[in-house]
């Protein structure tokens, strides 16, 4: 009997682990639908349903688009499907996965270099870029994961069984062509200009930017998860309580219960408890991502600091699967907007000690370039010594990547337009 009890509770407190962790892993978007589920499956499980009406001052047609646009999954959402299978195995391969799920950027390129990723979690640098290319090849669209423009173009051509040499010589050396021209590029890769047209043609056909046909968080489509106000102490925190669905379990009259009515209300009871956990997680995570991003809330985005989700799971205690899965999907509304939890991430741009974020390269770049003058643009190299002098170490290509992401053409580009 006391065996037979023993395996009864284990099986209980197994549905309530698997529970809880399912119920983690949703965007706050998709929780009140699973949540339904559940309650249409458990007579004794009521869900109490947000009262705010979520379409209420919407048209037909915004309803519609609405609808559209969240068939579509976000791009973390779509490559933790993808990679579901290294992730469930555990150990440092499942960890370092992770960690570069969370260093994509909404290009769907890697933000930071596998090698310093690795030396975080403790691994090797070899054991790094081995996951990474496991990771770029599961990963569809192909692309994702890359490094750089020539990976992510290569990565494509590889699938389509087209990298040949004369590509990969074209790859290789893509940067003559903004410094000099087509007939540069031909004579660095060593072919015919001919031949280079042709390569060029068919590169032109491929995404250089293969995450951004992703939806990254529909934020008109629904409220926002938490408030941030500015107070006289800094950012103040609110959940938005009318807009979470919430469950309980049903009055049920004293007597005598069926096995069916008593499995029915352990599991009722689990389906709640696993909510709290939820709910006491994502508060300690968002709250922990707020106090550590007070300066955005206050000054834009280009006073993020680095920040990743190891950092918020150490000052947390939870594991980083755990805030990963938190973050997903949750939206914040402060004074600069309404933003998802997970822009709030940002890498560091080097190891030069300096503290900067990658989302104030961005914004000091794009700064510098909308005050240039037409007729004589600022060079990549000519940016990398202006940041430089402010203290900012980054070398002429990763500023030509942060000039590019800002959304500006190169130099020679802007000068023709001019």
């Amino acid at each position: 009997m006391a065996v037979a009890l023993a395996h009864q509770q284990g099986l209980r407190q197994g549905f309530a682990l698997r529970l809880s962790v399912s119920l983690l892993a949703l965007p706050a978007a998709e929780l009140e639908a699973h949540l339904a589920a559940l309650a249409a499956a458990n007579p004794l499980l009521v869900l109490a349903r947000p009262r705010a009406g979520r379409w209420s001052g919407q048209g037909a047609s915004d309803r519609l688009e609405a609808m559209a646009a969240e068939a579509q999954p976000s791009l973390i959402a779509h490559v933790m499907q993808e990679l579901h299978g290294l992730l469930a195995r555990d150990g440092p391969e499942a960890r370092l996965v992770l960690a570069l799920i969370g260093e994509l950027e909404p290009t769907g390129w890697l933000g930071r270099a596998p090698g310093e990723i690795a030396r975080e979690l403790g691994e090797s640098a070899e054991t790094a870029e081995a996951v990474l290319r496991k990771v770029q090849r599961m990963a569809s669209p192909a692309g994702l994961f890359a490094r750089s423009l020539g990976e992510c173009l290569a990565l494509q051509l590889e699938e389509e069984g087209a990298l040949d040499p004369q590509m990969r010589a074209v790859l290789g050396n893509l940067g003559e062509l903004e410094t000099g021209g087509p007939r540069a590029l031909a004579r660095r890769a060593g072919i015919g200009e001919e031949v280079l047209a042709a390569c060029l043609a068919r590169l032109r056909r491929l995404d250089p930017k293969p995450g951004a046909r992703f939806q990254d968080d529909p934020v008109p489509m629904r409220p926002p998860d938490a408030v941030v106000a500015l107070g006289p102490e800094g950012p103040e925190l609110a959940f938005g309580q009318e807009a979470q669905p919430r469950v309980r379990v049903a009055a049920l009259p004293p007597g005598p219960r069926s096995p069916e009515m008593a499995a029915a209300l352990k599991e009722a009871r689990a389906v709640c408890q696993a909510l709290e956990l939820r709910q006491g997680a994502l508060r300690e995570v968002i709250a922990a991502l707020v106090s550590m991003q007070k300066d955005y809330f206050r000054d834009g985005r280009a006073a993020l600091r680095p920040l990743r989700l190891a950092d918020i799971a150490a000052a947390t205690g939870f594991h980083a699967s755990t805030v990963s899965r938190v973050l997903n999907g949750f939206l914040i509304e402060g004074p600069q907007g309404i933003v998802a939890a997970r822009d709030l991430l940002c890498g560091a741009v080097s190891k030069s000690g300096s503290g900067c974020s990658s989302a104030r390269v961005g914004a000091r770049i794009a700064e510098i370039l909308r005050r240039e003058d037409p007729a004589a643009p600022v060079s990549d190299t000519r940016l990398a010594e202006l940041l430089a002098a402010e203290g900012i170490e980054v070398s002429r290509r990763m500023a030509a990547r942060y000039r590019a992401r800002s959304g500006f053409a190169s130099a020679a580009s802007r000068r023709l337009r001019a």
